[in-house]
């Protein structure tokens, strides 16, 4: 799997969570391997999302690549 692979992987299970609200991006330029691990830098679009929201997706997310797909991915957050 590379980074274009996982980059198409949690764009679209961020899909589902995507709303008027509040919408997350990827910051594709960070992206990178660490053995396993991926760790991927995402983004809210707003500037005050709800954090417990925003975090609760994340750690959604993070559990249905690890279930479904078998991937190690970090969604971590960034500016």
């Amino acid at each position: 799997m590379n980074k274009q692979d996982i980059i198409q992987k949690v764009n679209h299970y961020l899909e589902p969570h995507q709303s008027a609200e509040m919408t997350i991006e990827v910051v594709e330029r960070f992206v990178r391997a660490d053995g396993d691990w991926w760790y991927v830098p995402v983004r809210p679009t707003t500037h005050n999302p709800i954090t417990y929201s925003y975090f609760g997706v994340l750690a959604d997310i993070e559990g249905e690549l690890k279930q479904n797909e078998h991937l190690d991915v970090l969604l971590v957050p960034s500016a």
